[in-house]
């Protein structure tokens, strides 16, 4: 048996200095209330919307955003070539596993901060600098790679773009934990539908891919300055600072979320290794027939994100006061859900996926049906995965999904390079299934550890000369 004792004064100040005991004193003890009560801190009140209220708004605003993300990939198969696809899709495979990591989940770590630990400024300045170190990491890829000149600009380029999601991205997490999806929502919306308005006039005018995609980060920064960084000083009042070098804090942050970075490097990484040797086995035409092909299902994925997002804070509220059974419904609700999204898609896509990639591509992209087949398949199983995932996060384990995502992660590198110079396109979405298969069962054994140590604690309070101690015993 363990115990751990921590006084709980700060975090219920007007009880203990009032002396009050709400379970009691031990034996022999005298409550002592202080001189001076001091006065609870005032938090702004925050009334928490109904989960289908919240996923709706959150649900919207992905689907617009990434549907538009989707709609300039679209509008690049329309008006360029399967190259110019492929140079875009390169752009992000290059930056999203780099950011991926930098970003640390810094917007999950705050969305599940239920006890504010770190303030809003901690998360902010952390984001800014690991943010500066991803942007130089792709320079110097970039200045050591073999791009030619187009391509290297075009992958800066999508990188400064990243630069300014993932700052936006650390004010959505403190829409996320407020569960002020509406404003998230509005945030998603205003970035998606600019942007692919701009991109597209850019790329029709222009037919450079450079200008258009300069055009898009544009747009991004002026809705992260204008509406991002109007809501948070909104919320937390126009004297709260954006900045806070507190080196101490910081570090404390990082090492906290360094796991999920790797996590989330390594989960970027997985999606884009098949592309990577795609790319070099086959050349960018089938990389970008490839890239078009997965982008589709990105339209579950929003439903995946959405329903994670809007339900992360309430999970983690429920886990943090050991509400196991409503925990374990919700997620249970979250992986039916996840797969009835192959139940029904996969025959779906075999009916009508030849005519829908006809007609949101050209009829080149329909030859490879079989294709998409397995990567709706995929799709399905990820979002199982990703379900279990969001609640490993809520629990606040940030360690063990970093070996599942590890595991996940290998097994497609070896089965890409074992599949895809004999395979092409099926073995690239083949590699991906199975290393999802390897993520779901890794997620569902820790989820069940964690309830499973959760639930041989318990929590003793006593007060003991008007101070109220908390101990956590470990059997």
């Amino acid at each position: 048996m363990t115990l751990e004792c921590k006084t709980v004064m700060d975090r219920e100040p007007k009880a203990a200095a009032q002396g009050l005991s709400r379970t009691g004193t031990l034996p022999g003890t005298v409550p002592v209330p202080d001189a001076a009560p001091r006065a609870p801190e005032k938090t702004p009140a925050v009334v928490v919307p109904s989960l289908r209220v919240a996923f709706s708004w959150t649900l919207a605003g992905n689907l617009i955003y990434y549907g538009c993300q989707w709609g300039m990939l679209s509008v690049l198969a329309k008006l360029g070539s399967t190259a110019v696809v492929g140079q875009f899709a390169l752009g992000l495979a290059i930056a999203a596993p780099i950011f991926m990591f930098t970003n640390l989940q810094l917007r999950g770590v705050e969305a599940t901060d239920s006890r504010s630990e770190f303030a809003f400024a901690d998360y902010f300045t952390l984001r800014c600098i690991a943010t500066s170190l991803g942007f130089a990491a792709i320079v110097i890829i970039v200045l050591c790679s073999r791009y030619d000149r187009t391509a290297s600009l075009i992958v800066l380029l999508v990188a400064g773009a990243k630069v300014v999601e993932s700052l936006s991205d650390v004010t959505l997490g403190l829409m996320q934990k407020n569960e002020r999806l509406d404003q998230l929502a509005t945030s998603l919306t205003l970035k998606g539908v600019a942007s692919i308005l701009i991109f597209t006039i850019a790329f029709w005018r222009s037919r450079s891919l450079v200008i258009a995609v300069a055009a898009m980060g544009l747009t991004w920064l002026l809705v992260f300055l204008s509406y991002d960084l109007g809501v948070v000083r909104r919320t937390s009042g126009p004297e709260a600072i954006l900045l806070r070098a507190n080196v101490r804090t910081l570090k404390r942050l990082a090492l906290m979320s360094l796991p999920l970075g790797f996590v989330m490097a390594l989960m970027s990484l997985n999606t884009n290794i098949p592309r990577y040797v795609l790319e070099h086995y086959k050349g960018p035409s089938e990389f970008g027939i490839y890239a078009s092909l997965a982008y589709l299902g990105t339209a579950a994925s929003l439903v995946i994100n959405a329903l994670g997002q809007s339900a992360a804070a309430r999970l983690s509220r429920m886990f943090a006061d050991r509400q196991f059974d409503r925990f374990k419904s919700l997620l249970r609700r979250f992986v039916l859900l996840g797969l009835l999204i192959g139940i029904v898609g996969v025959p779906a896509a075999a009916l009508f996926g030849g005519y829908v990639l006809s007609l949101v591509y050209r009829p080149e992209y329909a030859h490879h049906l079989n294709v998409f087949l397995v990567m709706v398949a995929t799709t399905s199983i990820l979002a199982v995965a990703s379900f279990l995932g969001y609640g490993l996060t809520a629990a606040r384990s940030f360690k063990v999904p970093l070996v599942i995502i590890g595991a996940s992660t290998l097994t497609t590198v070896i089965l890409s390079f074992a599949l895809i110079p004999r395979c092409g396109l099926m073995g690239a979405a083949f590699a991906l299934l199975v290393g999802a298969i390897t993520q779901v069962i890794g997620f569902a054994v820790g989820v069940v550890l964690e309830l499973r140590n959760a639930g041989h604690k318990s929590t003793l309070r006593y007060t003991v000369y008007g101070s109220e101690f908390e101990i956590e015993a470990g059997f």
